[in-house]
């Protein structure tokens, strides 16, 4: 259960709480397809283009980029992954859970595991690595909010009990995507530098940590890893800020593969020669949020204003490429499934929210109507780093002059803009960027966008967006809370937080991105990679030289 603000963001907290990730909807063929086959061939080394560095390998992260690394060495204990409205789990060092309550679920571990440096997988282990994702201080806290307590139960056997009852999806995706298993010893002899050059954290992963530094992680097969061995005998990931200089780097052969900063240069990655381009369609979504505790932002007509000048079109072809679905909600249908009858009743009932279309003629009758006919002056503060933004916000800039609002652009680092954001102390207008979900836990991440709980530092509610509907709705969403309900009641209740946000506009859906992947001359990707291939390290599995 990791919460990314994907690929495009520098850093992230485990402020969203409650949203998850959502596989993608993915094929295994590039889009322009490789002609030699895949060979089975031992490859003697790859090196993939990071374009998101990691602050800790310490094995607890909300961070995509860093968990695509460190899972290749601290695995889950399940991995997972979605089709079909449904989330669906295959073993990996669990083989097998079940759930005795509402609050408790019980794992099974695969016997004759061991660490890279032979010492045996126990209970211990996962107790360890359990408890300190769920830290107080730890990275991925809020993601385990409502875990109470992980302890060994038998020989191959351990016990996770949270304070209030989960479906047991909901309850697996916790600890499947937020919890990497390392070696206790070890990481508890390393309390202050874990994660660290000093200190890389033992796992019992197909790969082990051979060296970091400040622009190259090294890994190196795990010579006692309990599957089948990998076919990538040195695995380097190279650090890159620019997607010019990564596409020099696969044009010169020092690269064989990398996952764009920018969707928008897919073309340029497809011009190198011998490339593969693959394209998943992992659903996200990202806002536009207006503060409704600082005016003018809290007149209705002019949050409607603003959203009738946001030529969301435009913006998609321009930013993405078109790599990204416009969203009809708040969250893609397949953001609320857990709690929705199926798929395609979540997506009939987007269908028929009522929209706010890029419209000029109507953003100035909205904005006749506010408290502010004339127009006003507002700044706006961002993420220098993510180009989809400007292009978003240089575009509604030029929009709103004809409607008489002057809105001035201040770009500041992402670190800056991620630290303000979630120690909410962000107002007026903001760009919330690219949250992917999975909807194991009823209606994730809603419980975080809405509602006077999620008013604080830590969580998504930079609207400070409530109202009595929503209050009566929230118990029936809310993780803490949700389970007390029957699914038709959750179903009301998020039909009506959705049908309040389409009505009030504190919130304007933007886009649902889509993830490029590129692989070099000489290698393929068997399968397109997904978010929880990232996420669980199966990503390298697909990796093959071509014959």
């Amino acid at each position: 259960m990791r919460i990314p603000l994907r690929k495009h963001a520098a850093l992230t907290t485990a402020a969203t709480a409650t949203a998850v990730l959502l596989a993608a909807c993915a094929s295994g063929s590039p889009e322009n397809a490789s002609r030699k086959p895949p060979s089975d061939a031992p490859i003697a080394s790859f090196t993939y283009a990071a374009t998101q560095w990691p602050t800790s390998l310490n094995g607890r992260t909300t961070k995509i980029a860093t968990a695509q690394i460190s899972t290749l060495v601290t695995q889950p204990l399940e991995r997972f992954s979605y089709a079909d409205g449904q989330v669906r789990f295959a073993p990996n060092l669990a083989v097998s859970v079940r759930q005795t309550d509402p609050q408790t679920v019980v794992y099974t571990l695969r016997e004759g595991v061991k660490f890279s440096d032979g010492t045996p997988l126990s209970p211990a282990d996962a107790v360890w690595s359990i408890t300190a994702a769920a830290a107080p201080t730890a990275e991925t806290a809020a993601v385990m909010q409502g875990f109470a307590s992980a302890v060994s139960s038998g020989a191959h056997e351990l016990t996770v009990k949270w304070q209030w009852p989960i479906g047991l999806p909901g309850l697996r995706e916790k600890i499947a995507g937020t919890v990497e298993i390392q070696q206790a010893k070890f990481a508890q002899s390393h309390p202050d530098d874990l994660g660290t050059p000093s200190a890389l954290p033992i796992g019992t992963g197909p790969y082990r940590y051979q060296s970091q530094t400040a622009q190259d992680i090294k890994l190196v097969p795990n010579d006692q890893y309990w599957g089948e061995k990998p076919k990538v005998q040195n695995l380097t990931f190279t650090r890159f800020t620019q997607d010019a200089s990564a596409q020099l780097a696969m044009r010169s052969g020092s690269v064989q593969a990398a996952q764009p900063i920018d969707v928008k240069t897919a073309p340029q990655w497809e011009k190198i020669e011998g490339s593969s381009l693959y394209a998943a369609h992992d659903p996200s979504t990202s806002f536009l949020s207006m503060d409704l505790n600082t005016p003018p932002f809290d007149d209705v007509h002019v949050r409607k204003a603003i959203a009738y000048a946001l030529d969301r079109e435009s913006i998609a072809q321009a930013a993405f490429g078109g790599r990204a679905d416009l969203l009809k909600g708040l969250l893609p249908a397949a953001g609320f499934t857990g709690a929705a009858p199926s798929l395609t009743a979540a997506q009939q009932f987007l269908d028929q929210l009522p929209s706010t279309g890029f419209d000029l003629g109507k953003a100035k009758a909205e904005l006749a109507q506010s408290s502010r006919p004339h127009g006003f002056a507002t700044t706006m503060t961002y993420s220098s780093g993510a180009t989809w933004q400007q292009i978003l916000l240089l575009s509604l800039q030029e929009n709103l002059k004809q409607l008489g609002i002057t809105l001035e652009l201040k770009p500041v680092s992402a670190q800056e803009w991620f630290q303000t954001f979630f120690s909410h102390r962000a107002t007026g207008i903001q760009v919330f960027p690219d949250i992917a979900i999975l909807s194991g836990e009823v209606t994730a991440p809603l419980p975080g966008i809405v509602g006077k709980a999620s008013m604080r530092p830590q969580m998504l509610n930079s609207a400070n967006f409530t109202s009595p509907a929503i209050e009566s709705a929230y118990p029936m969403i809310d993780a803490k809370t949700a389970g007390a309900y029957p699914k038709d009641r959750q179903w009301e209740a998020t039909k009506t937080v959705l049908t309040e946000v389409a009505n009030q506009v504190p919130y304007v859906p933007l886009f649902s991105q889509h993830n490029v992947y590129v692989a070099g001359k000489g290698f393929v990707f068997t399968t397109t990679p997904s978010f929880f291939d990232l996420l669980s390290g199966s990503w390298i599995d697909y990796v093959r030289a071509t014959r």
